[in-house]
């Protein structure tokens, strides 16, 4: 991290902290800070309450957005755009289905990751800043350049990590685990079950891509 990155996370975890609660970087920007590139967003989680935790950034001058119905707020700090969501568990009913969610600590949180390498989090509190969690080998697979999803179920639940799955083989020019590959293979049936709205979402992502063919 640079020292612009180090000092206004800092300022994060100083209002964490004050609050007793628990907040980390989260998923996509953990791993880009390990490959050594510009995030271009930024996933925290709080174990602990975000609309109370988001108003005391709106004093130091963040601006907030609406909240979510995944608990997670939209907050403009400075001139970076942070996602503050709840470290939470989640379940789906049935493929592609949107997940039923409940509070939870950050190691069930990251659990419930798509990808081992988006499965890491660092910590802001004070006392342990800086702090990898890695519960999912998450490092590994970007050594070995390659994506591997958490459990067997992990497309069934959500048909949209096929279309994430070769998005980041394509972008970070990894490979997709063999075994990943096969689940990928066995429910690529699931990719109906997916609304309109999504699958545009997902092509949109895809489209914005450098090499989007």
């Amino acid at each position: 991290m640079n020292a612009d990155q180090l000092k206004w996370l800092r300022i994060l975890g100083d209002v964490v902290g004050r609050r007793g609660e628990n907040l980390y970087l989260v998923g996509g920007v953990v791993r880009d800070l390990l490959l050594e590139t510009t995030p271009t967003d930024y996933d925290v989680a709080i174990d602990g309450d975000v609309d109370g935790f988001c108003a005391e950034l709106a004093p130091l001058g963040a601006t907030l957005g609406a909240r979510s119905q995944f608990r997670t707020m939209k907050v403009h700090f400075e001139d970076k755009i942070l996602d503050v969501a709840t470290s939470r568990q989640e379940h789906y009913e049935v493929p592609g289905a949107l997940p039923v969610i409940g509070r939870a600590p950050i190691d069930v949180d990251l659990r419930r990751r798509d990808f081992t390498i988006n499965a890491m989090a660092i910590s802001l509190l004070p006392d342990s800043f800086g702090e990898l969690l890695d519960p999912h080998d998450g490092m590994e697979g970007l050594q070995r350049g390659r994506i591997d999803v958490l459990h067997e179920q992990s497309f069934r639940d959500d048909p949209t990590r096929i279309f994430r799955a070769v998005r980041y083989e394509q972008r970070l020019g990894f490979d997709i685990g063999p075994v990943t590959a096969s689940y990928l293979q066995r429910d690529k049936q699931y990719i109906t079950a997916i609304s309109g709205d999504r699958l545009h979402n997902e092509l949109e992502r895809i489209f914005s891509e450098e090499s989007p063919s």
